[in-house]
């Protein structure tokens, strides 16, 4: 099963929109196989806790459990100076801009309590949204979707790690169908 995504950001942006939550019990043995999986290498921070081994990736944030993703196989982190991790901000914030991509930083565990906790972009359907406020600094979590890979960066105590995952086969597809 290397290879394959679950990932319910989608459903959760949507759900955010309609003001209805979305039903993720279809998701709940993948989501169970995926952590299984990632079982090895434990982080976390003030928002956000993570999971991964040469079988798999997986985070989920603490307050809110349903906004988690898990892969499956070989997924490998990098540390980042804190120069490097404020690069990829920044190609980050240029990316959602240019291209469209989805974005989603979250600089305070405060989450999305103010306009400057957070800054999501992301489009649904031909709608292009953004929520929150863009800043240049660095934040705790984030987050960028693109056709090719997901990148997910976490910021501990005094480093960064991050995460650039190929896209994999998601699991949505036939549990939605």
């Amino acid at each position: 099963m290397t290879g394959f995504e679950i990932d319910p950001q989608r459903l959760l942006l949507e759900g955010m929109e309609s003001g209805e939550f979305p039903d993720l019990k279809p998701l709940a043995l993948a989501r169970e196989y995926a952590l299984e999986s990632a079982q090895g290498n434990p982080g976390e921070n003030e928002i956000v806790r993570w999971w991964h081994s040469p079988e798999g990736f997986y985070y989920e944030f603490k307050r809110f459990p349903a906004a988690f993703y898990g892969r499956l196989g070989l997924v490998q982190g990098e540390y980042l100076t804190t120069h490097q991790a404020q690069e990829l901000v920044w190609e980050a914030l240029a990316r959602a801009e240019k291209d469209q991509a989805d974005l989603t930083l979250f600089y305070t565990a405060n989450l999305m309590q103010s306009n400057q906790d957070f800054f999501m972009a992301y489009t649904l359907g031909h709608t292009r949204i953004e929520r929150g406020e863009a800043r240049y600094a660095l934040p705790l979590f984030m987050r960028l979707q693109t056709p090719q890979h997901l990148l997910v960066l976490f910021r501990l105590k005094d480093e960064y790690l991050a995460f650039k995952v190929p896209k994999g086969q998601p699991v949505l597809q036939g549990l939605f169908a």
